[in-house]
């Protein structure tokens, strides 16, 4: 819950190589539905946003919604949850998927997800749409 006045946002996490117009359309709407703000995080190995992101950020220039980015070369989901629940006006957590996050992570009875204080919304494609 935010307090009074405090705008809500909506975090989107963005790895690179796995950036599916039914992720960036899935946080456009969840921000668009609570009235939020977007903040990206995309996890890059340069400095240049991935190629899928460039008409997305020109649509949200066009829509007038409140964004910020963030680039950087590696985040791992405890950061994302940690950061999340640090910051009480993010609303939500949105990603591609669960799965595939880091190499280092194969522990099944550590996941991090399940101590995020907000809502976490996967927005990966179906297989059978990945394969047309």
């Amino acid at each position: 819950m935010t307090h009074p006045g405090k705008q809500r946002t909506v975090l989107l996490a963005v790895r690179e190589g796995h950036v599916d117009p039914r992720l960036l359309t899935s946080a456009l709407e969840l921000c668009r539905r609570l009235e939020a703000d977007l903040e990206i995080q995309v996890i890059s190995s340069g400095p240049a946003l991935p190629a899928e992101l460039d008409g997305f950020v020109a649509s949200l220039r066009g829509a007038g919604l409140q964004y910020s980015l963030d680039v950087k070369p590696s985040l791992r989901r405890r950061d994302l949850v940690n950061y999340a629940n640090a910051h009480e006006n993010i609303a939500a957590v949105v990603i591609d998927s669960r799965e595939g996050w880091e190499a280092l992570a194969l522990d099944r009875s550590s996941d991090p997800w399940k101590h995020l204080a907000c809502p976490l919304v996967t927005a990966a494609a179906s297989p059978e749409k990945k394969q047309a």
